[in-house]
């Protein structure tokens, strides 16, 4: 008898798969529960539309091959680039200055932020830059200078654009940037040397807002909001009501959640951008911590099957696990900067708990990263498939 061949088709990713629709449910859910005045068809229905949108493009994405994706690399980052520089000069009409910060397009009903997709084109830059150059261990030390200088080329552009829109943002792409270098494959001693003077940069920096808040804010240009965030940070105890106003609510929803939540109908705290910034304090309230025990270990395997497939594609394909590398690194940052403000330990910065929190650019965006990983665990796939035949 002839053996039963595995038919499987590699486009089938299940745990992939699961992961995202884990996640959509969560989302959906969670956004209800933080609109419930709401219908389900309001923010609710809007999320699950950007969503299936997001399918869509994942579902596009495995009709082209790395190759070609990586080829997109370039145009994906040029035009990023020109959305921020378009941003920066339109008026406030389309443009409109939000909380301090001037970070969106708003035409009619929609409204789109560059700055999400310009860490996804970042990305996708780097990563074609990095894996271009020769493997690690057979460059010299010019050769790694030099492909430090040019990934230093590729970021300072937008990375200082959207440091003048939001400098929260602007911290999210240095530090995958900062990844990405590390895991390169540079010299271990070059790195120290900028890992020194980036990490020095930034304790300056942070002395300098936290000690002479009104020079940061008169001489440095740095928003007042942007001060206060620091300085809410650094010391609660210093800062009036307002200023502390979300974290309280945030620390307060949680805790009123206890173990197993108080359910969707039935909250108590109202918390300010539950929907978007603080989806984890509604999680914590309504399932308490049994839900934000599931969100967690959910992202925690998403970023375990994304390290894996690191280690797994970069014989084959380095663009794609250099990739992979700063898409793993933009999930882990956001992820703890996010839960981190939710419970008090981090500033608040605005940055959304990706894959959950409510937004149209920040859903789409991170769809279309999510598209490249799974095309690249399917030609994965395909890939072993051919070497044990």
């Amino acid at each position: 008898m002839s053996q039963k061949k595995n038919i499987t088709s590699p486009f089938y990713q299940g745990d992939l798969i699961f992961i995202l629709a884990a996640f959509l449910m969560i989302s959906v859910v969670a956004v209800y529960a933080a609109q419930p005045s709401f219908a389900i068809l309001g923010i609710p229905g809007k999320q699950l539309m950007y969503y299936l949108f997001g399918i869509s493009i994942v579902i596009g994405f495995l009709y082209f091959d790395l190759e070609q994706i990586e080829k997109m690399s370039l145009y994906i980052y040029i035009f990023g680039i020109l959305l921020l520089i378009l941003l920066k000069i339109s008026p406030e009409s389309i443009a409109p200055v939000r909380k301090g910060a001037k970070s969106w397009f708003e035409l009619g009903p929609v409204n789109l932020q560059p700055s999400e997709f310009m860490k996804i084109g970042l990305i996708m830059m780097l990563a074609s830059v990095i894996s271009k150059a020769s493997p690690k261990g057979s460059r010299s030390i010019e050769e790694d200078v030099r492909l430090l200088l040019k990934i230093a080329g590729i970021a300072v552009i937008p990375v200082g654009l959207i440091f003048q829109q939001d400098a929260g943002t602007a911290g999210i792409c240095m530090f995958f940037v900062a990844i990405m270098i590390f895991l390169s494959g540079i010299n271990w001693k070059l790195i120290a040397v900028v890992a020194g003077a980036g990490i020095t940069v930034v304790l300056l920096a942070l002395l300098v807002v936290i000690s002479f808040p009104e020079f940061s804010k008169d001489v440095l240009h740095i928003k007042p909001y942007q001060i206060n965030r620091v300085m809410t940070w650094y010391d609660s105890s210093q800062q009036s009501a307002e200023d502390t106003y979300q974290t309280d609510k945030a620390v307060m929803a949680i805790g009123s959640g206890q173990i197993f939540g108080t359910g969707i109908n039935d909250m108590k705290v109202y918390v300010p951008e539950g929907h978007t910034d603080f989806i984890f304090s509604v999680i914590g309230e309504s399932f308490g911590f049994i839900g934000c025990t599931v969100v967690v270990i959910m992202f925690f395997y998403l970023i375990y099957r994304l390290v894996v497939l690191i280690e797994k594609i970069h014989p084959f394909n380095r663009f794609a696990s250099h990739f992979v590398v700063g898409y793993t690194a933009l999930i882990v940052i956001h992820t703890f900067q996010n839960i981190g403000m939710n419970i008090g330990l981090m500033p608040v910065t605005g940055v959304p708990l990706l894959f959950v929190s409510y937004g149209g650019s920040s859903v789409v965006a991170t769809m279309l990263g999510f598209a490249i990983v799974y095309n690249a665990s399917c030609q994965l796939t395909k890939y072993q498939g051919y070497m044990f035949k």
